[in-house]
């Protein structure tokens, strides 16, 4: 009894110290000089019937008019769930009340994203402007939910570009609701018992916005992250959270039957592959019919998005999102006799990791998997425009939950090699008497830029084409006459552009030379390691090649002296330049390798040794004609 006593007191002094903390931060004169989140206080109930209550309050502080994009907030949730708005005002520099929220000012919306595996359904957003400054919100809401994947994904950092002061999450459960927790070091955690409830606090002070520097990590691993799920849950149906076995055994009876086509469809798919013997022609015919009868849409569907839509529905509607043309895809397959497995994983460019060690909803897209005797296929489904059996930047090299009933396993999708993402360029330089450059450039693309290029193809982007050229083309003041697509095939891993055009920013006359730069390859603009915060993080090699041809004819009775090549190896990549001059012709040879890799920060002195050894050798390298 003393205990409890104890726990009480200990509780009600805390409310107390909370109530005048808050009181000193809403007086008469606000003291801080930037925007930022003054506090976020968030708590997480779980009543004796399972039901969840989050409820939020939130306090920020705006200073000038170009911080008002703070005054517009938007809180996510989605149809399943009850949402209300408890209260929302300002409050100016005296700490009075100068306007409060009206019901008639919410504005509900669709939320909308490119990857639609999971994701909250719903935007409600209001603004609350005040032109005096520095001014103040303050708002509060409730979610409640009677079905739930997870307690809570909690960050103090709820703004990613606004500093917050103060942040505080309070989970409190019934004692014997099972729960696993992430809970990370950087955060004051307190855990208790009051009358057969678990009460969870976390307490966070001042979390300041992420600092971005170029390949720096994700975000998620910049900031605290507080994950709770509970090992059993009821969503649609039952299930658990206690492996990656058990978790992707419910998924797989969520959508059990899904995979079922319309008599129509088996039969149009039987007469496509008629005829054919070998298994992966077969699995590449239907996958053209998929990307050339199907279309990506985002489809906002019951239980949270996570049961796919059927396979008849894409039959007779001809689209769907990632987890429906996934379905329809496998049952396409199944109807011809090919087992394959509908997989889920965390796409993105940053690559960010799931938590490994805790089985539970971590994932935003769907792809494909089919076992193969020499090598597993892999099928991104929702493109049109991407090759078969394409993973690229967005999903290669991360874990993937393929989903196979109690044999459900997280297994790891392959990596691009540095050849997979080598970027080429062949240049052709002819001087012209007026010392204009007549250019012929070969180029291959192929990676991220491969990617982007493709999808410009798909919508008839003209624009974005030509933008995507000029950014890769490398050639100060060029002037491109004509550019053509070279033998376009839609299973091919690379692009190739010929681009035509001139300059005349490749000669230049310094005193009584004329001078050529000829080392085009740009390297990435790492920060000086007095400068550097963060590590590095290279979630694909960088790989470029540039050849160049010089036709020298028209100074042959002048004297050329050229460079000396070099050769730089590091462990992190290589560096390679060559010059040959033969007869009236001078080549040039430049090639350049980043390797995929995690930098640590204590490493980045050689990282940065080895770019800097780069750059100061090719500011030095110049071709001279006397």
């Amino acid at each position: 009894m003393g205990l409890i006593v104890a726990i009480k007191s200990y509780t009600l002094i805390t409310k107390l110290l909370y109530y005048l903390l808050s009181a000193c931060l809403t007086g008469l004169s606000f003291q801080l000089t930037y925007s930022q989140v003054i506090n976020d206080d968030t708590k997480v109930t779980i009543d004796d019937n399972g039901k969840k209550t989050t409820e939020k309050t939130i306090l920020i502080q705006i200073n000038n008019k170009d911080e008002n994009w703070l005054s517009h907030v938007e809180l996510r949730h989605n149809p399943n769930q009850k949402f209300s708005v408890n209260y929302a005002y300002i409050l100016n520099n005296e700490g009075n009340t100068v306007r409060k929220l009206k019901k008639k000012d919410l504005i509900t919306r669709s939320n909308l994203s490119y990857q639609a595996f999971y994701q909250d359904d719903l935007i409600t957003e209001f603004d609350l402007y005040w032109n005096q400054y520095p001014y103040r919100i303050e708002y509060s809401y409730t979610i409640k939910e009677k079905e739930y994947l997870y307690i809570t994904f909690w960050t103090p950092l709820i703004i990613k570009n606004a500093t917050t002061i103060k942040s505080s999450l309070e989970v409190n459960l019934p004692s014997d609701f099972r729960v696993k927790i992430h809970n990370p070091n950087n955060l004051v955690f307190k855990e208790t018992e009051v009358d057969n409830r678990k009460i969870l606090s976390w307490i966070s002070h001042k979390v300041n916005k992420p600092q971005y520097e170029i390949y720096s990590p994700a975000t998620e691993k910049m900031i605290p992250i507080v994950k709770l799920v509970p090992t059993d849950f009821k969503y649609g149906i039952s299930g658990k959270t206690d492996s990656w076995s058990s978790f992707g055994l419910w998924l797989d009876e969520l959508n059990n039957g899904t995979d079922q086509l319309t008599l129509n469809e088996k039969w149009t798919i039987k007469k496509l592959v008629n005829g054919i013997d070998k298994r992966n022609e077969i699995i590449k015919t239907i996958y053209y019919y998929l990307q050339d009868q199907t279309k990506y849409v985002n489809v906002a569907i019951d239980i949270g998005g996570l049961k796919s839509y059927p396979a008849s529905y894409v039959c007779e509607n001809k689209y769907g999102d990632c987890k429906a043309l996934t379905t329809y895809m496998k049952a396409m397959l199944k109807s011809v006799g090919i087992e394959s497995f509908y997989t889920i994983i965390k796409a993105g460019e940053n690559n960010t990791e799931i938590d490994i060690n805790l089985p539970s909803q971590q994932f935003n897209h769907v792809i494909l998997m089919i076992p193969s005797e020499k090598d597993t296929i892999w099928l991104e489904n929702t493109s049109s425009a991407l090759p078969f059996n394409y993973l690229g930047t967005l999903t290669q090299n991360r874990y993937a939950l393929v989903i196979n009933g109690e044999k459900s396993q997280l297994v790891k999708t392959p990596e691009l090699s540095i050849n997979d993402v080598l970027i080429e360029r062949s240049y052709n330089f002819q001087a012209t008497n007026n010392n204009e450059v007549q250019i012929d450039i070969d180029l291959f693309l192929r990676g991220k830029s491969f990617e982007n290029f493709r999808y410009f193809i798909s919508d008839k982007d003209e624009e974005r084409q030509s933008e995507e050229i000029n950014r890769h083309h490398g050639i100060k003041g060029f002037k491109i006459n004509n550019w053509d697509i070279i033998d376009l095939h839609r299973d091919s891993t690379f692009l190739h552009l010929n681009i035509d055009g001139n300059s005349s920013s490749i000669l230049r006359k310094i005193g009584a030379f004329q001078v050529i730069n000829p080392l085009r390859i740009k390297l990435p603009d790492f920060e000086n390691p007095n400068e550097r915060k963060l590590d590095v993080m290279i979630n694909f090699p960088i790989n470029k090649s540039d050849k160049s041809v010089y036709d020298l004819q028209n100074f042959e009775q002048k004297e050329i002296q050229v460079p000396k090549g070099i050769r730089i190896e590091n462990k992190y990549g290589t560096y390679y330049a060559d010059f040959l001059k033969k007869s009236n012709k001078l080549f040039v040879v430049e090639k350049f390798t980043l390797l995929a890799n995690k930098i640590l920060l204590d490493n980045y002195d050689d990282l940065y040794e080895f770019i800097d050894s780069i750059n100061t050798y090719k500011k030095k390298t110049a071709i001279l004609i006397k």
